[in-house]
């Protein structure tokens, strides 16, 4: 995740506009990093997936899960807030009293 953090920071990644205007399923032809653009990464599912934020432009504040070699970009959740608490309330120590 440091890596994914790192290359978020370059100048002007952030600042980037999103590329993607509808999702883009199935096995991704543009490199990830050109679709990552304008996005900051939140978590990593493993296997080069991530779940990340989109930052500007019509989908912005939108969360998107990233994995190239099958699933595509897609979106994941309407909004931070809700893709937080759920994730919050899915840790292990959640369901412990």
């Amino acid at each position: 995740m440091d890596d994914e953090w790192a290359r978020d920071r370059l100048p002007g990644r952030l600042a980037s506009p999103f590329p993607l205007t509808e999702p883009a399923p199935g096995r991704l032809a543009a490199t990830a990093d050109t679709l990552k653009r304008g996005t900051l990464a939140l978590a990593e599912e493993g296997c080069g997936m991530y779940i990340r934020l989109v930052l500007n432009g019509p989908h912005a504040g939108k969360i998107w899960l990233l994995d190239p070699d099958w699933g595509g970009f897609t979106p994941l959740d309407r909004d931070f807030h809700s893709w937080y608490t759920k994730w919050l309330t899915a840790l292990p120590h959640a369901s412990q009293g």
